[in-house]
């Protein structure tokens, strides 16, 4: 069987996983005459052991591997030998970004639960199926890994205490010793080896000792593993990285789930859709890793540029193209309802995971620091925007879009003031208007009349009430920029560093920015305080 060589190197490695750290009551082993095949023997608790033949396609993983059951089983979802499970047999329930052994667990899983859910509805009850395949006959006998499971299985190997009693109150294991100066060993010999572990062991290592916890937290080590291709298993010492990107060019709507996934996965393996099977059209590198922004950086430009003529947006300058991406995040987090993007079957789980959707807009505000701080005319730009704003060029016909005013700012070298809230927060009410009155927005005609009265509580309750989402897209604007870029004090290339060495994520603290924008009485007071 050929395989392409990115899947060959993602197939060994998953392999090479399983055998080389494994998980309680789950064991492979490959067939000696063809690699495409493996002996997969779970064990569930209460359960025989159980043994299923694994056949890797071509095109894994890309496409499920294929697994049925070799022993007799009395389960709900097994007929024969095949195994009535979304993440082998359904599209909606398998994504590349699965590994055989976090398809093993889930078989493990599985088997092992309580209950299990039907297709037709209703959950089938599993506790009493236990005893019952304890003594069925089993005559299944595996010539690749010697699995053999006599007629007598209860007798043979149902649980047994003979080895506890064996031990007696007063034994004690005694620890092991070593002469090793473990306290001495350099930081980064530690880290090549924290590098090595698999995360259950990683976890244990720092329950046992305080300086390996410290090292993963300073050094971020969970989450760099985190930053790898979800198809290749890949991380940016190996591949290019960044995202897939949706666009809309009816409604000018760019959008991304920012699962992390390399360049060769979509232009040589054409993977076009999401974990989650959200389709996308384009890749778009991030900055995660000073290497990975080096071997990217002169990409960038030309792809945002590709984006922005894809989504039929009025300006193709990459920087005005990144813009429009990053305002549609914070839309997309505010709604409601879901965008449509096409003929998109899923629904995105950006807006629903409000955390994973600052990360994004994070990792697209890195993206804009690392243009900014790599050419010059960019900040020139943004102080450009922002002054003819405080000279009173504030209508829509010098200032289309104040969403896009406010990311400027993130950049600009002009510090936020007062008055330019001010001058913000009124022109949104003034925009507003339009929407307020229109039957395709609020829907409030009545309020194009004019009181007498100077103060009108109705008035100010009915706008206030059709405007709540420019309010906390104002919010939000102001926030992030407490958040990211508090004070000038810090150059944009100190900005850059300090997300290069988070790798792109927000700072401590960042969680509180989606709770205060979805929770706190929203007013566009809040934006001047």
């Amino acid at each position: 069987m050929v395989r392409d060589p990115l899947l060959q190197a993602r197939f060994l490695r998953d392999i090479a996983e399983l055998q080389n750290e494994p998980y309680p009551n789950i064991s492979l082993h490959s067939h000696e005459h063809n690699l495409d095949k493996a002996c997969l023997v779970l064990t569930p608790d209460g359960w025989p052991p159980i043994h299923l033949t694994v056949q890797l396609p071509s095109q894994y993983p890309l496409h499920p591997p294929r697994i049925r059951a070799d022993s007799r089983i009395k389960h709900p979802n097994v007929y024969g030998g095949y195994i009535c499970a979304s993440i082998l047999n359904t599209s909606e329930g398998y994504t590349p970004a699965y590994t055989l052994k976090s398809i093993a667990i889930q078989l493990l899983s599985f088997f092992g639960s309580d209950t299990i859910e039907q297709e037709e509805g209703g959950f089938r009850d599993l506790i009493h199926l236990r005893k019952a395949n304890w003594v069925l006959s089993q005559t299944f006998v595996c010539p690749e890994c010697d699995f053999e499971v006599a007629v007598s299985i209860l007798e043979s190997t149902a649980p047994s205490t003979a080895a506890a009693d064996e031990m007696t109150m007063g034994d004690t294991l005694r620890p092991t010793t070593t002469t090793t100066p473990l306290s001495t060993l350099p930081d980064e010999l530690l880290l090549m080896i924290l590098n090595h572990l698999d995360y259950r062991d990683l976890t244990v290592f720092a329950q046992a000792w305080e300086r390996v916890s410290r090292a993963i937290t300073t050094c971020d080590l969970i989450r760099i593993r985190e930053l790898q291709c979800f198809v290749l298993k890949k991380d940016t010492t190996e591949e290019r990285l960044g995202i897939g990107v949706a666009v809309s060019g009816g409604k000018r709507l760019i959008a991304s789930e920012f699962d992390i996934i390399s360049r060769r996965a979509v232009n040589e393996l054409n993977v076009r859709h999401s974990i989650h099977h959200i389709p996308f059209h384009h890749w778009l590198p991030l900055p995660i890793s000073r290497y990975n922004w080096k071997r990217v950086k002169y990409d960038a430009p030309s792809i945002l540029w590709t984006i922005g003529l894809a989504a039929h947006l009025p300006k193709l300058d990459a920087v005005e193209v990144l813009t429009s991406f990053m305002s549609d995040i914070v839309v997309r987090l505010n709604r409601v309802e879901s965008a449509d993007l096409g003929d998109a079957k899923f629904t995105s789980t950006l807006q629903h995971a409000s955390e994973k959707a600052i990360e994004s807009y994070f990792h697209l505000f890195h993206l804009l620091v690392c243009l900014a701080t790599d050419d010059s005319r960019i900040v020139r730009d943004a102080n450009a925007k922002i002054q003819s704003f405080l000279d009173g060029n504030t209508a829509k016909q010098f200032c289309p879009n104040l969403g896009h005013l406010l990311i400027a700012l993130l950049i600009s070298d002009i510090a936020p003031t007062e008055q330019l809230r001010t001058d913000i927060i009124t022109e949104a009410i003034t925009r507003n208007v339009v929407w307020l009155l229109d039957k395709r927005g609020a829907n409030m005609p009545e309020l194009s009349y004019l009181e007498p009265d100077r103060r009108s509580p109705y008035r100010l309750a009915k706008s206030f009430a059709g405007s709540k989402t420019s309010y906390r897209l104002l919010m939000f604007a102001e926030l992030f920029q407490r958040m990211a870029r508090p004070s000038r004090d810090k150059t944009l290339v100190e900005v850059r560093e300090e997300l290069f060495a988070r790798h792109g994520a927000p700072p401590a603290g960042a969680a509180a920015l989606d709770t205060t924008l979805r929770t706190y009485p929203c007013s566009p007071v809040l934006i001047m305080t």
